[in-house]
C-alpha cells in the first residue's frame, strides 16, 4: 500500500501543460538559427540568425528574412550576433566589427575582425572578442577598450562577469578576480552564465552543475546531489522564466543537448526530451523566454512554445504544426 500511495502522488503532482504548437521555419523563413536564437527583451521579437539569413519575427507574428543586402557580404568563417538596449539593435560580424541596425538599417560603429557576442548592462554594450579585449559601447558616447580578456560575459546593475576558459569577477578597480578558487566552484565550466530576474545573482554553469555567486562570492549550488530528477549534471544553456523559475538546457557526456527542464524548490518537476516534446535536439539551437514568460525553443528549422492563456494571439491565426498534448515524465518508467 505504501508503494501505491507513492505512485499516486507522482502521477497527480506531474504537471498537466497544453499542447507544443510549433511553427514550421520550412513555410516560413526556411533555415536554421544555428549562429543565434534570442529574443529582444524591449520588443518580444524573435531573431533566427544563421550564415546567410536572419529572419525576424515582431511580437504581431509578421516577420521579415534579411540578407547579404541589408546585413553586407558574409564570408566563410564568418558570424553574426545580435543585442540590444531600449529602442536600439546592434550586431556584430565577426570579420567586420560591430554595427548598428536601428530602423533595419546597418551602420558601423567599431571596426574589429576578432568580435563575437554582445551582452548589455542598461544603455552600455559589452562586445566579447576571439583574440582582443572586451569592448565596451554606449551609442553617441563611443568605445572604450578595457584591459579585460573575455570570450563570454555577463553585466547587470555594475555587476561584470568574464569567461575566459575560467570564471572571472571583474571589481571596481577594473580588475577581474578567478573565482575557481572558490569552494562553491564547480568542475568545468560550460561558458554559461546568466543572473536571475530579481536580483544580482548570476548562475554559473558546469559539467557538473550550477554554482550561484553574488558579488563574485559562491553561496549554493545546484547539481544532481541536491536536486530531484536532474536529467544530467552537465548544463549547457540557463534561462529564467516569467515567474524567475530557473530553466536548464541539458547535455550528455559528449556535450550534446538532449533534454530541457524547469526547477521548482529542490525537483525539476518538467522535463522535455525527444520522447515527450517536438524538440529536435540533434539540431537544438536555444532556448528563450519572452516577457510574458512563453517559452521559445530553436531547433532545427523551427520554432516551439508551449500553449498558455499568455500565447501571442498571431499563433491561432495561423497553421502550425500542433503536436499532442504532453505529460513530463523524467526519469521514465517513473519509480
Amino acid at each position: 500500500m505504501k508503494n501505491l500511495v507513492y505512485i499516486l502522488v507522482v502521477v497527480f503532482s506531474l504537471p498537466l501543460h497544453s499542447q507544443w504548437i510549433t511553427v514550421q521555419g520550412e513555410n516560413y523563413h526556411n533555415h536554421s538559427a544555428y549562429d543565434q536564437f534570442t529574443i529582444d527583451p524591449y520588443t518580444n521579437s524573435m531573431w533566427c540568425v544563421s550564415l546567410y539569413f536572419t529572419t525576424v519575427f515582431d511580437s504581431d507574428g509578421n516577420f521579415i528574412t534579411f540578407d547579404e543586402n541589408e546585413l553586407g557580404d558574409r564570408e566563410a568563417g564568418d558570424e553574426i550576433n545580435f543585442g540590444f538596449t531600449q529602442g536600439h539593435i546592434f550586431f556584430t560580424k565577426k570579420l567586420f566589427g560591430l554595427y548598428s541596425f536601428d530602423s533595419y538599417q546597418k551602420q558601423i560603429l567599431y571596426q574589429s575582425n576578432s568580435f563575437n557576442e554582445i551582452t548589455n548592462d542598461v544603455d552600455t554594450l559589452f562586445v566579447t572578442s576571439s583574440n582582443g579585449y572586451l569592448l565596451k559601447y554606449r551609442l553617441g558616447i563611443g568605445a572604450e577598450n578595457t584591459s579585460l580578456n573575455a570570450r563570454h560575459c555577463a553585466a547587470k546593475n555594475g555587476h561584470l562577469y568574464t569567461d575566459r576558459g575560467s570564471y572571472y569577477f571583474v571589481e571596481n578597480n577594473g580588475i577581474d578576480s578567478p573565482i575557481w578558487q572558490d569552494p562553491f566552484s564547480l568542475g568545468v565550466p560550460t561558458d554559461v552564465m546568466k543572473f536571475d530576474n530579481d536580483s544580482d545573482t548570476i548562475y554559473l554553469s558546469f559539467d557538473n552543475g550550477i554554482s550561484k555567486f553574488h558579488n563574485g562570492i559562491g553561496y549554493d549550488t545546484i547539481t544532481p546531489n541536491n536536486t530531484t530528477n536532474m536529467p544530467s549534471p552537465n548544463v549547457l544553456e540557463i534561462e529564467f522564466d516569467g515567474d524567475n523559475n530557473l530553466w536548464v538546457a541539458f547535455g550528455d557526456a559528449n556535450d550534446d543537448f538532449f533534454a530541457l527542464g524547469k526547477l521548482e524548490g529542490d525537483t525539476w518537476s518538467e522535463v522535455y526530451t525527444a520522447a515527450n516534446s517536438p524538440i529536435n535536439f540533434d539540431e537544438f539551437y536555444g532556448f528563450e523566454f519572452d516577457t510574458l514568460g512563453n517559452i521559445w525553443v530553436s531547433s532545427g528549422k523551427d520554432l516551439h512554445t508551449l500553449e498558455n492563456s499568455n500565447s501571442p494571439g498571431w499563433l491561432s491565426n495561423q497553421e502550425f504544426t500542433i503536436s499532442a498534448p504532453q505529460i513530463s515524465v523524467y526519469p521514465n518508467p517513473a519509480t
